[in-house]
């Protein structure tokens, strides 16, 4: 007992001179750690920035897709699009399937996404900042096109009392898409906007926005003016056939829409300024050949569309019915041909992606898919139209198991008397299935 008792008190008179060392190095009171507190007033995943009544989401996602005997923007690869010569019976139609012996037979691609999302509670609302956006890696495979990595944005946007600035998905959209790909058919545009929207309550709402026409414009065309495309000798002999004039006005966006719970429907509209460089005539010239750029002429193409999302969980739980339809006069893009969503073809079948605006073969004639094109019998620009309508259902096997079908078809149309152009129709359907063996990794 006397040795344990000696042990016990050497040990305390041990601790005791430690403590008093570290004393003197303690001038003030540590302050209290401040935890990290969740906020649940928005969903899950949300917390308080320390100090701030700022409410945070940060998240993201990882994404690597390859595709076998696919296109090579990831669109949907079962696809056909026809151009029937409009000006030049007895030549008929010819069909032009979007793969080759010069597409590649695979494609990769990975993305890597974060996004982050802040909240904060105001007396005029919620205050609302959103940034969506990464890098992603493409390795196409295929001749002239190089393997790369570039910045890949979604979103970036605030809101703040009804209003959004930024960019954010068009207020003409809905953004629903079950296949994780890019169809052709139906507009599925992200764009820089001013917007207001009202809500009404029971899910009804109203929004009216400005949008950047830039990302809308899919160019004016026409090989009809001949000669009066070419720039005289005096200023180098350059050649146009591109007749955009520069942006003047935003497209004027609008929409009524409804989310309930059997699902949502929402029906928009849109106003679309096509701005035309005009030829003009000039004797000033010894050559009499005339330039572009003296002039321009200006319109407003339109475009509508109605969809709707039904809920059909009678037939599974999740299942989802998606329609969408649109019309367009003058403002193509609202019909799924954008800038980065064209096609050309050739004489040999061959259809491919490009940013040019055009539907054109390689083996000379012009198909134009444009907001306006030149009228050589009218010495004017005419606008295209046309119609475009998609379906969509997602089907849940069982709860980690799903598939989903798409099918969707355009139809443009050119004016009368335009020389080289022809009408265009366009088809593509898709199909996937996904797994989800475990929460937040899909495989399919």
């Amino acid at each position: 007992m006397k040795m344990v008792k000696s042990l016990l008190l050497g040990s305390a008179a041990g601790l005791v001179a430690v403590a008093g060392a570290n004393a003197a190095d303690l001038p003030v009171k540590a302050k209290a750690v401040e935890y990290v507190k969740v906020c649940s007033a928005y969903g899950a995943g949300y917390y308080y920035v320390p100090g701030t009544d700022t409410c945070l989401k940060i998240g993201g996602y990882a994404r690597a897709d390859y595709y076998v005997n696919g296109v090579g923007t990831f669109n949907p690869a079962i696809s056909s699009t026809t151009a029937a010569a409009f000006n030049n019976p007895g030549v008929g139609s010819a069909v032009y399937p979007f793969t080759s012996d010069r597409t590649p037979n695979y494609t990769t691609r990975v993305r890597g996404v974060f996004d982050f999302d802040a909240r904060t509670a105001t007396d005029y609302g919620v205050l609302r900042s959103y940034v969506r956006g990464g890098i992603e890696w493409n390795s196409y495979s295929g001749a002239n096109n190089a393997a790369g990595s570039n910045l890949y944005y979604e979103r970036a946007f605030i809101q703040f009392a009804g209003f959004t600035f930024g960019y954010t998905q068009s207020f003409f959209d809905t953004g629903i898409d079950y296949m994780m790909t890019t169809p052709y058919a139906g507009s599925n545009q992200w764009n820089t906007v001013i917007a207001y929207t009202a809500q009404f309550g029971n899910g009804f709402s109203a929004s009216l926005a400005l949008e950047d026409a830039a990302n809308r414009v899919t160019g004016v065309q026409g090989t009809a003016v001949g000669a009066l495309a070419t720039v005289p000798s005096a200023i180098g002999g350059l050649s146009y056939t591109n007749y955009q004039g520069g942006t003047q006005a935003p497209d004027i966006v609008g929409n009524l829409r409804v989310d309930q719970a059997w699902g949502s429907a929402q029906l928009s509209g849109a106003l679309h300024q096509v701005v035309a460089i005009t030829p003009v005539n000039s004797a000033a010239y010894p050559t009499g050949v005339s330039y572009l750029g003296q002039s321009t002429d200006t319109t407003w193409g339109w475009a509508i569309g109605g969809s709707v999302e039904l809920k059909l969980p009678v037939i599974s739980p999740g299942d989802s019915l998606y329609i969408q339809a649109n019309y367009a006069d003058g403002a193509l893009s609202y019909l799924g041909l954008s800038g980065t969503v064209q096609g050309r073809a050739t004489s040999l079948g061959r259809t491919d992606i490009n940013t040019f605006g055009t539907f054109t073969s390689y083996s000379g004639a012009f198909y134009p898919l444009a907001d306006a094109v030149w009228n050589g019998s009218t010495l004017s620009y005419d606008t295209e139209s046309g119609w475009a309508l998609q379906g969509q259902y997602r089907h849940y096997w069982m709860p980690n198991l799903r598939s989903a079908v798409y099918a969707g078809y355009v139809d443009v149309s050119v004016p009368q008397n335009t020389v080289g152009a022809a009408d265009v129709k366009m088809w593509q359907v898709g199909l996937n299935t996904i797994w989800s063996p475990v929460k937040n990794l899909d495989l399919g």
